[in-house]
């Protein structure tokens, strides 16, 4: 009687939903463990951007000037590497590295570092599906930003490269 009781459809239907609940139950486990781990990573990535802030702001660099390159679907002067002067906080200059001409202004616009800091602070409050961002580990500030707002989304990820940075007098 026990062995026809096991087969019987009420006990496998039993069986089949006791299965079916451990199996969401499993499924809801992981997704809260992959919200949790998302959440860790991007207060991680706001440490580390404070942290990389601070180095910045601690190195008081006024004066600077180093190479800048966008890419994205953007107008072709918008992704041209460009050198960028920084003096008292401010722009002054911003040439091609190609030919030394001036960089059009027209429909783009050219960052200092603390916009580049800006720029990944935004991302990470947005948030970008996918963020990379690599620091200088001398001053701080973002040498590469690698984001995609929307991964399943066409010609909204952009990266935004930054080097050789010197200190001007």
């Amino acid at each position: 009687m026990n062995a026809s009781h096991a087969s019987s459809p009420r006990s496998r239907l039993h069986a089949t939903r006791v299965i079916q609940r451990l199996a969401l139950l499993l499924l809801l486990a992981s997704s809260a463990s992959c919200t949790t781990s998302t959440a860790v990573g991007r207060s991680a990535q706001e440490l580390e951007l404070a942290r990389n802030r601070q180095r910045w702001v601690s190195a008081r660099i006024h004066d600077y000037e180093f190479d800048f390159r966008r890419s994205c679907f953007c107008l072709p002067d918008a992704t041209e590497q460009v050198h960028i002067v920084v003096r008292n906080d401010v722009i002054t200059s911003v040439v091609r590295t190609r030919d030394g001409q001036p960089a059009s202004t027209q429909f783009t616009v050219w960052p200092r570092v603390d916009e580049l800091f800006a720029d990944v602070q935004q991302l990470l409050e947005q948030p970008a599906e996918r963020l990379d961002v690599q620091y200088d580990p001398t001053f701080g500030y973002p040498r590469t930003i690698v984001a995609d707002i929307i991964l399943m989304a066409v010609d909204d990820e952009y990266s935004l490269t930054a080097g050789n940075l010197r200190r001007l007098n």
